[in-house]
């Protein structure tokens, strides 16, 4: 049970960063690295599947 809710706080963490981009984890090393190789909107995108991939899986395990 622990696990699901988790996927749904991850989920909508990752939904978080990826629309509103705040700066204390925008700055920081990983997403440097990150945004260096996929660049802007490829991070911003691969944000936004996560965190909708593990919001929806979240919901749909809690509901089965």
């Amino acid at each position: 049970m622990v696990w699901k809710v988790i996927l749904i706080i991850y989920g909508i963490l990752c939904l978080y960063v990826g629309l509103l981009k705040p700066p204390f984890i925008w700055r920081t090393k990983k997403f440097e690295v990150l945004t260096k190789a996929l660049g802007q909107t490829g991070t911003v995108i691969l944000c936004l599947v996560f965190g909708a991939a593990a919001l929806s899986i979240g919901i749909w395990v809690i509901q089965a």
